[in-house]
């Protein structure tokens, strides 16, 4: 369900996408409100849940984790929670996405290595009701912009 966002709140959401390390007062100075202004908005801006969490993007290949690849799920739809569940459950595997096509699931995974990527397949695709999986590996990232733009 869309919700109504004040003016205001639009400005708040689309600084903090772009620097969620500001204080309260440079928010606040920015939008030319106070401090505690920002921290009520905040909060109320949590309760409705348009902010779903502030959280650290870290680089992956910094902490070892030099390889992301796409991995490409057929499955037996009578499966589908379970074996959802299961990829959900694997730390390497940061998002799984429900699609439409050919495949019915893509899980993307951040692995150290080739060996390690093999190894995660193997256990992915012995998964009861994986029918066949589809790899790539990402070369490079073009464009990752995970901010919702709001006007």
């Amino acid at each position: 369900m869309v919700q109504e966002i004040s003016e205001l709140d639009k400005k708040l959401l689309n600084i903090l996408q772009e620097n969620a390390d500001l204080t309260y007062s440079e928010i606040g100075k920015i939008l030319g409100v106070s401090p505690s202004t920002v921290y009520m908005r905040l909060r109320k801006l949590k309760e409705r849940g348009l902010i779903k969490r502030i959280v650290a993007e870290v680089a992956p290949e910094l902490v070892g984790l030099n390889l992301r690849a796409l991995v490409f799920l057929s499955i037996d739809v009578r499966k589908y929670s379970d074996i959802a569940s299961k990829l959900a459950n694997i730390p390497n595997v940061k998002a799984i996405y429900d699609v439409t096509g050919e495949w019915t699931l893509v899980a993307e995974v951040y692995v150290k290595d080739h060996k390690e990527l093999s190894d995660l397949l193997d256990v992915i695709g012995t998964l009861e009701g994986v029918q066949r999986t589809s790899t790539a590996v990402v070369l490079r990232v073009i464009k990752e912009d995970r901010k919702v733009l709001i006007t």
